[in-house]
């Protein structure tokens, strides 16, 4: 009837006595509500419902002549993460449900948004959401039949070949954009279209990207605030409530914009936030967090040979690949081109050993 608190080691104990294969088993479990096994008598069925209680997982038993059909739409499960503070017991949980290694869970969380698991029914989404969810790591559903998707493609230093291609496949420019990193696109499709776009992309080995606007996220950024006394009390009253941004910060605040107020919101979360500051006079933008790239910046280096070669073997961990470290009057500064997953556990990371890492926006993102 669901998933429940099982995980592969428990399906791994009695998929064989069900008849069934480890792969099949857990498809069967992954799609619930579905039919573990038919065609069994009473003694034999209120023996399997023991054991798989006992593997934590919901279960019931019908007669032969009832229907149980799981629903034909098929969700998967991405990650935004906002906050690092809990992605080690997030990893530990996610490692015991999949079976994955340390490492290949992390390869995966590093990208954004990170897609961890598919082909589940929406029960069993739903039921993983509320199971996995922490403070700072938001987990979100999607169907893909049902989804629309945008096809994203760049053309740097305005090259007019790959422009001729991407005016071919029915893309256009993305608003005013620099030369050096025009980037063309084509928003709500469905997934067979996307999917044949990338498909021709690829033959010709042109740069397209198709990103699922079901886990479209921005971040929040204020930009200005109007000086009229009247108007930042109005101000503050909104991050105070909607925010719980504490007042005694909201002077400092003020006076260090621009500044992110949100990371990693969607459009429901965002809007009425930001709709609220313009109507008291803010600038505010909503960035898309999927087009944002950082470079690093390592200050507060007191021991550099040791912090020097952790922060190496950090980065090389979370990005896939080493990075060049350069130091500077203001500590080391790393070419990273990091997202903003890649970003953020650096920084905190870094952060366990008394360094503090910037991330800094790349200017051609």
């Amino acid at each position: 009837m669901g998933v429940g608190n099982a995980d592969v080691l428990s399906i791994g104990r009695f998929h064989q006595r069900l008849g069934l294969s480890r792969q099949d088993c857990i498809r069967r479990i992954l799609t619930a509500p579905s039919i573990l096994q038919a065609k069994l008598d009473i003694h034999s069925a209120e023996e399997m419902v023991s054991v798989l209680k006992e593997a934590d997982l919901p279960c019931d038993l019908l007669p032969q002549s009832e229907q149980c059909l799981s629903p034909p739409e098929r969700f998967e499960l991405a990650v935004y993460i906002s906050d690092f503070t809990h992605i080690t017991s997030f990893i530990t949980d996610l490692a015991l449900f999949t079976g994955q290694s340390s490492e290949e869970l992390l390869s995966c969380l590093s990208k954004t948004p990170a897609i961890i698991l598919g082909n589940l029914s929406e029960q069993v989404a739903n039921e993983l959401i509320a199971r996995f969810s922490k403070p700072g790591i938001e987990l979100m559903k999607s169907c893909s039949d049902t989804a629309k998707y945008t096809v994203v493609a760049y053309a740097p230093g305005g090259d007019r070949g790959l422009i001729a291609y991407y005016r071919e496949f029915g893309l256009q420019q993305a608003g005013a954009q620099p030369e050096q990193s025009q980037c063309w696109q084509l928003t709500d499709l469905t997934v067979q279209k996307a999917q044949a776009l990338w498909q021709k992309a690829n033959e010709l080995h042109l740069p397209l990207v198709i990103h699922n606007q079901d886990y479209y996220r921005f971040d929040l950024l204020l930009k200005s605030v109007p000086e009229s006394a009247q108007q930042q009390q109005a101000i503050s009253t909104i991050l105070s409530s909607q925010l719980s941004i504490p007042l005694h910060l909201h002077p400092r605040l003020f006076t260090s914009l621009p500044i992110i107020l949100k990371r990693s919101a969607s459009i429901a979360d965002y809007e009425p936030i930001m709709n609220a500051l313009v109507a008291q006079g803010c600038a505010v933008t909503a960035e898309w967090v999927g087009g944002i790239r950082f470079n690093l910046r390592f200050e507060n280096i007191t021991d550099a040979p040791v912090q020097c070669a952790r922060l190496e073997k950090l980065c090389t961990a979370i990005m896939g690949r080493s990075v060049n470290f350069v130091e500077t009057t203001e500590g080391w500064s790393v070419k990273a081109d990091a997202n903003l997953h890649q970003g953020l556990w650096i920084q905190y990371e870094a952060h366990q050993f008394d360094v503090h890492c910037r991330l800094m926006r790349n200017t051609h993102e």
